[in-house]
């Protein structure tokens, strides 16, 4: 008999701030099946008009309709991470979650709840607008693309609401599927170091020797990750 391989799962990604769907050019080529982008809107050039965490939650669960129930994987990258963790929650056709160097936090927590100090010195922050700008991106984001590629990147950031890093989870997507977390070891935005504590919210870890941004660095390692990931995914459901 004939046997034929299981047809991949959809894929949604949701791009990290300051960034937009078009972060994941490079890697939409390289991954298979049916992939879909959400543009975040705590993310946007008019700073008047950014959205918060709520927001993001909202425009992530329109995305996964978009999928008519079809199995679905996840992929977030850094301060989606919160809004993906809670949009999924009761999605019974999200087979997991695929973090990238992302904020992972549990119920009643937020970002904020994991740092102390004063923020980042590559902030720009405007609180009484509510929004901050990334003041170093090659350096901070970038550290590892090639630099044509880096400074296309960077002219393209846009501003990012900082409400979403006070958001406390109600529900957390780790506690109810199987979720896997990819540590980025020369991350110079989220260290390392941080990655791996929220990584044990996940059933499997990866690192990559990568900065913060893989998928314009190392778009054919990440798109390896995610695709043995997707499969391992469907055959967890597949067995339930």
């Amino acid at each position: 008999m004939t046997t034929y391989p299981a047809p991949s799962p959809d894929l949604l990604l949701v791009h990290g701030g300051w960034h937009g769907p078009w972060a994941w050019d490079l890697l939409l080529p390289k991954l298979a099946g049916t992939v879909r982008t959400v543009a975040l809107p705590s993310s946007g050039t008019d700073p008047r008009a950014l959205g918060g965490y709520a927001d993001d939650v909202e425009a992530i669960k329109t995305a996964l309709a978009k999928s008519n129930d079809r199995p679905t994987v996840v992929v977030t990258h850094s301060g989606s991470g919160p809004a993906a963790t809670q949009a999924v929650c009761g999605q019974r056709h999200v087979l997991g979650v695929v973090y990238v160097a992302a904020f992972v936090t549990d119920v009643g927590q937020s970002v904020s709840d994991l740092f102390s100090g004063p923020p980042p010195t590559w902030w720009e922050l405007h609180p009484e607008e509510e929004y901050v700008d990334a003041l170093t991106p090659l350096s901070t984001f970038y550290n590892d693309v090639p630099a044509d590629l880096a400074e296309a990147c960077a002219a393209r950031l846009t501003h990012q609401s900082v409400a979403g890093g006070q958001a406390k989870l109600t529900d957390a997507a780790w506690r109810h599927m199987p979720t896997t977390y990819l540590v980025c070891d020369n991350d110079r935005t989220i260290p390392p170091s941080v990655q791996e504590q929220m990584a044990e919210h996940a059933v499997r870890v990866h690192h990559l020797p990568s900065g913060h941004s893989p998928f314009l660095s190392m778009p054919d390692e990440l798109a390896a990750v995610i695709s043995r990931e997707s499969d391992e995914f469907m055959r967890a459901r597949g067995s339930d």
